[in-house]
């Protein structure tokens, strides 16, 4: 065992959890939930963004229609533009 070196293991869970709605009203749109609503109290922008982008990717994998994967590449654009602009 060596002293004096410290090593930190990251993991970043996901808190947020992005689905895909339309209505009769508005166009298609992604939306976000809180897996624990009591943790958005602890989150920054930062960290929201991140979390916004991780359930998107995630949502991906879940993707059967073509506009819904048009819908999720344009957020994740917009999250990954807005992230770069806060960092």
């Amino acid at each position: 065992m060596q002293r004096g070196l410290t090593k930190l293991v990251s993991s970043y869970e996901c808190v947020m959890i992005a689905k895909t709605c339309k209505s009769n009203t508005t166009d298609r749109k992604v939306i976000y939930t809180l897996e624990n609503p009591d943790s958005i109290t602890y989150l920054g922008k930062k960290d929201i963004l991140l979390n916004q982008l991780m359930a998107c990717e995630k949502l991906i994998d879940y993707v059967r229609d073509k506009n819904d994967l048009e819908l999720i590449q344009t957020e994740i654009n917009e999250l990954r533009l807005m992230l770069d602009l806060v960092t």
